[in-house]
């Protein structure tokens, strides 16, 4: 009963995606390649479709922000609540590995310094297995590349010979309707581990709208010990990250709760980075001593979907979980202000900004 609770939880967040939560393998199952289309005109024209489709939907920046948040109000178990993940999926130029090639980037805790995947992604439309797939890099030498979604610059000269790659790791992308389901051939990503030496089993299911994206991946030992991955088998559940640019006006010498009556010294920052999807910026004045103001971001859905959505702008500080104000506005909001007197800011939704 539990699990079914947790189950119809997960699909109150995005009924369009819910198939994944039914991580039973019977939703699943072996992968079997479809019928080859090589040679069929029509069936191959379709595919290289897909394949466009796919690409434009796969690049942006995705966080899991909305299922940390809510869990607890959700139902979802302790052991079943995944950590905060945050992907940035960004299309760069490198020959050396084919056409439709991703630079990606993952961090955890909502801390862009916390990385702890760094890949290189190629798409390719493969006939044979009549599905999009997709074959995975790690680069020898991460760490020289971190942040090349912003300096793509560092990837000049990336070759295959330049990372590892694991035969039986590919994940087989298909159309369903109007989403995208991939998944690895189960047994075959069987990769030994650099960091305990041990053989991996490595599984992957994932679902991709235009404005989602769900991961449930998961290891285990060849003697089928659990390694990593959701024990309830629930995915992680990424929306895609709207950019904001925002400015923001800092009244010196008046704290939270001062009119500013009769005080006109104000210290203006701008150029502040935020995405919707739980995004924080930190900024610092100039007074003495200098203070740290934290914003926060969030396009607000509520799991059952009993009151509106809003997109909120929050105002802390910094180190401090407990919000001094918020502003809120309709969800899918294109900008949003607020006045406290003594602090003023404004967010403008910036498509195209990848961010600092």
């Amino acid at each position: 009963m539990m699990k079914r609770t947790v189950l119809m939880d997960c699909v109150r967040y995005l009924p369009a995606i819910a198939a994944i939560c039914l991580a039973a393998p019977a939703a699943y199952g072996q992968l079997p390649h479809g019928q080859p289309v090589t040679g069929d005109a029509e069936a191959e024209a379709v595919l290289n479709a897909d394949l466009e489709l796919l690409l434009s939907w796969f690049e942006g920046r995705f966080d899991n922000d909305r299922e940390v948040f809510f869990a607890e109000e959700a139902g979802v178990p302790e052991e079943g609540r995944n950590g905060r993940i945050h992907s940035i999926f960004r299309k760069v130029e490198l020959p050396a590995f084919g056409e439709h090639v991703f630079y990606v980037e993952q961090y955890a805790g909502g801390d862009p310094e916390n990385i702890y995947r760094q890949r290189i992604y190629r798409f390719v439309a493969d006939a044979e297995a009549n599905a999009i797939r997709l074959d995975i890099y790690a680069p020898n030498d991460a760490a020289s590349l971190r942040g090349a979604w912003r300096d793509p610059s560092l990837l000049e000269g990336l070759t295959p010979a330049d990372t590892v790659s694991y035969p039986g790791c590919e994940v087989y992308w298909r159309r369903r309707e109007n989403q995208f389901v991939g998944e690895t051939v189960r047994g075959a990503c069987v990769v030994q581990s650099r960091q305990s030496g041990r053989t991996l089993v490595i599984e992957d299911d994932l679902v991709l709208t235009p404005d989602a994206i769900w991961i449930r991946d998961r290891a285990q030992t060849s003697e089928g010990e659990y390694v990593y991955g959701n024990r309830m088998e629930l995915p992680h559940r990424l929306l895609r990250a709207r950019p904001f640019e925002c400015w923001v006006a800092v009244m010196r010498g008046a704290s939270h709760g001062d009119s500013g009556d009769g005080m006109t010294d104000w210290q203006f920052l701008r150029d502040i980075w935020l995405h919707d999807q739980g995004g924080r910026a930190i900024v610092r004045t100039d007074e003495t001593p200098p203070r740290e103001i934290e914003l926060r971001l969030r396009d607000v859905e509520w799991p059952a979907r009993d009151r509106r959505g809003s997109l909120t702008l929050y105002v802390h500080e910094a180190g401090n979980d407990r919000a001094l104000s918020y502003a809120w506005g309709e969800a899918g909001a294109e900008r949003l202000g607020l006045n406290l007197r003594w602090l003023q800011a404004s967010c403008t939704h910036t498509p195209g900004s990848w961010g600092p």
